[in-house]
């Protein structure tokens, strides 16, 4: 992996984050995505070319728009930075297979945009949630390689011609494990709380990623959404004394966790358990 690689997908991902910010922006709104072109929220002015380069722009006119000055939030540099990071990471991490490499490109993408997006909403567009749902069973059967889960005693790399038939049923697997065990805990805390614990956009993106990512990984994206959500829970609502939160972002940041570090994280966290069930996880 050469460093002009990396470089280069940094700043591929520069303009993709641009375009993730106009999601953002509009699909919360109901706004069509495509046109009109980009205009300043605030006067209404058609944004020039030379005003919307990546990160750039917002630097030289000293993050305010350029014709009625106000100032323009510090969200569209640093959704244009995140993405190019974490397209550089991606590239780096998974470039030995194109597969895996453009589902997570896929998936990196729409966890930037479902975190920006429910952290400021509390929304989850099914624009997004619903779509990634239909594409997940078709990507896992013609690629099954990128699910490595063991079902009906088959291995993956065992299953020669019924390769597809695996990748289908671990896609099929995941969205219920990962869907259903949000449903589940949304219930029991309706039940307990007597109000609504989780939204159902919650359902439908772990519904996705399970899709994408197994029923073991998602077991763990859940987990881990969940400890980042008590920790940065408490300490926003100390801040600003408000109880609720958006969870879809947790959910995103242990998503992000799991795609990048899985086998750290399954070899840290069951490293002492018996043979048997180490083996059971890492298929």
């Amino acid at each position: 992996m050469t460093t002009f690689i990396l470089i280069f997908a940094f700043l591929f991902g520069l303009v993709f984050g641009s375009f993730f910010n106009v999601l953002i922006y509009r699909l919360p709104l109901g706004k069509s995505i495509i046109k009109p072109g980009s205009a300043c929220p605030n006067c209404g002015n058609p944004i020039k070319w030379y005003h919307n380069i990546p990160v750039l722009s917002y630097i030289i006119l000293g993050g305010r728009c350029a014709h009625c000055r106000v100032r323009i939030s510090l969200r569209y540099p640093l959704v244009e930075l995140l993405t190019g990071a974490l397209f550089a990471l991606t590239v780096g991490v998974y470039s030995a297979d194109i597969a895996r490499l453009t589902i997570t490109l896929y998936l990196v993408s729409i966890l930037l945009v479902v975190t920006f997006i429910d952290f400021a909403h509390r929304i989850i567009p099914d624009e997004i949630s619903i779509s990634g749902m239909i594409l997940a069973p078709i990507v896992s059967t013609i690629f099954p390689s990128i699910h490595t889960e063991m079902l009906f005693a088959i291995r993956p790399a065992e299953a020669g011609q019924f390769a597809f038939i695996n990748g289908l049923l671990a896609c099929l697997v995941g969205m219920l494990v990962g869907g259903g065990v949000v449903y589940l805990v949304g219930l029991i805390g309706k039940a307990v709380f007597r109000k609504e614990a989780m939204g159902f956009g919650d359902v439908k993106l772990m519904a996705l990623l399970g899709g994408f990512m197994g029923w073991q990984s998602i077991l763990f994206v859940f987990f881990l959404g969940c400890i980042f959500g008590s920790v940065i829970g408490i300490i926003f609502w100390i801040v600003t004394k408000d109880r609720y939160i958006a969870f879809g972002p947790f959910l995103a940041m242990g998503a992000l966790v799991m795609l990048f570090l899985k086998p750290q994280i399954i070899q840290f966290t069951f490293y002492t358990y018996p043979e048997f069930l180490r083996g059971l996880l890492l298929y």
